[in-house]
């Protein structure tokens, strides 16, 4: 890596960010290419009961509203659409008696997982314009076996994002105008800028098993919730992975 890569090697909360920047940066430039949207990050949206979802990433357009949810795993993923579990699995190195070793992570059907999004946003919005559900993996990672069918529903890597939002582009109409696609991101920019005891109750309730789609985006695991016991952020409340100690990863609320 070398001494550069060593003193500014990112923290895990940076790895785990780094996955919608680049989905966001893409966006950037999809724009500049004549498919103009709006972008939104890390909405909390109402899903009944006191309850929220969390959009990683809206992209709002005369085409339709693009939910993309990001995913940054390495290794291969293996997945069907009718499975609740998807899995990816990491080289682990070898054993002591020099055989191949090799980590498996489970984690929520992302298929799923954005559906439960769309609806809960068609709610709020109360629309019927086109939503197109697109899951971006790291590049980092290999697609060994993925199967689905569902209508708008897209799977791919961040580096083909933006041809992937092209392709859809140019076999749809324009459903809204720009006025309309205004309207929409006014309408759910509150949704973005939402209390930390909001949040907090979003945390309790993925700790509770009810939201099994929060997983590291490093290993896979699920993320629950802990405390610091000491340092200088002691009772501060955090998500950790459920790997620890093999993984470190770390999200603060």
């Amino acid at each position: 890596m070398g001494l550069f890569g060593w003193l500014f090697k990112p923290t895990p909360q940076e790895l785990g960010k780094s996955g919608e920047n680049r989905v966001a940066s893409k966006l950037f430039w999809t724009d500049i290419f004549g498919k103009e949207g709006l972008t939104l990050q890390n909405l909390y949206i109402p899903a009944g009961n006191d309850k929220n979802v969390e959009i990683d990433l809206l992209y709002i357009t005369v085409k339709g509203i693009f939910v993309i949810e990001s995913k940054n795993y390495s290794g291969y993923i293996f997945g069907s659409e009718d499975n609740r579990y998807w899995t990816s699995t990491l080289y682990a190195g070898k054993s002591l008696l020099g055989f191949k070793q090799v980590e498996k992570h489970h984690f929520y059907n992302p298929i799923w997982q954005n559906k439960t999004h769309i609806n809960c946003l068609r709610k709020i919005l109360k629309t019927e314009i086109p939503m197109f559900s697109i899951i971006v993996f790291s590049d980092r990672c290999a697609f060994k076996s993925i199967s689905y069918n569902s209508e708008n529903t897209s799977i791919c890597h961040y580096q083909d994002v933006g041809h992937e939002i092209g392709r859809i582009w140019r076999n749809v109409p324009n459903v809204i105008s720009d006025e309309e696609v205004d309207e929409i991101k006014n309408n759910l920019m509150p949704f973005t800028k939402v209390s930390d005891d909001r949040k907090a109750r979003h945390v309790a309730r993925i700790q509770s098993g009810n939201y099994s789609a929060y997983i590291c985006p490093l290993c896979g695991g699920k993320l629950v919730l802990r405390t610091a016991k000491k340092g200088p952020y002691a009772g501060n409340q955090f998500y950790g992975c459920s790997n620890y100690p093999k993984c470190k990863f770390t999200k603060n609320i």
